[in-house]
This record gives structure tokens, sequence and C-alpha cells, in this order.
């Protein structure tokens, strides 16, 4: 039961990451799949060890390696909402429902995070 519980956490991280993206480049009408993720100051772009969910924002103090802009706190939360959604749909459900539970959290979290990055302050979320 651990063992799934933390399979889902790192699934959820890696959704998580990907449905940031998602909501960050969409209203700017970036590509969100061809595209490869950069700083948002100096649009270097990151490497493969700049992208793990959550241990990248921590080991580089929340601080990008090339200008040391500091990076929004929105990416990791992202991620560990959706690590969060991930485990209790593992905790408190079971077969199809576990993945039904995922998608359907998934899908509010992404609703919520536009709305609020969308909203200027979040006041309507």
């Amino acid at each position: 039961m651990l063992a799934n519980l933390l399979l889902l956490f790192v699934l959820g991280l890696v959704v998580g990451s990907f449905l940031g993206v998602l909501v960050l480049r969409m209203p700017l009408r970036e590509p969100v799949i061809l595209a490869r993720s950069a700083c948002p100051y100096c649009r270097r772009e990151l490497t493969a060890v700049e992208l793990i969910p959550v241990i990248s924002w921590v080991i580089q103090l929340r601080r990008c390696r090339s200008c040391s802009a500091k990076l929004s706190s929105f990416y990791p939360a992202m991620e560990l909402s959706a690590g969060a959604v991930a485990v209790l749909s593992g905790w408190l459900l079971s077969g199809f429902w576990v993945v039904a539970g995922c998608l359907a959290g998934w899908t509010v979290l992404a609703f919520a995070a536009w709305q609020f990055s969308n909203s200027g302050s979040g006041a309507r979320l």
C-alpha cells in the first residue's frame, strides 16, 4: 500500500509539473509540448536536472542557475498539490476509481490554478 501511494505521489508530481506549464503557457498562446522549459527571466533552456519536480526548486534555492532570479512558488505548489490529489485518490479509492479520482482532482486543480493565475490577485477563486 505504501509503495503504491509513493508511486502515485511521484506520478502526481510529474502531472503537476505539466499542469503548471499548461496553466502558465496556454493564456500566452505559447506551445505546451514542443517548446523546452526555460527560465522566465533570462530564457535559458533548463537541463533535465533542473526539471525534477520540487527537488530542483529546493536544491537551486528557488533561483535560476544562470541569472539568479527568484523563481515562483507556483511550480512546486502545483506539483505538490497534484501529488496530494494522487495520494488522496489512492488512499480513499480503489481500482478504476483511483484513476477517475486523480483525473477529476487534477482537472479541478488545473482550473483553479488557471483562475488564480489569470485573475490578478486570485480574488475570484
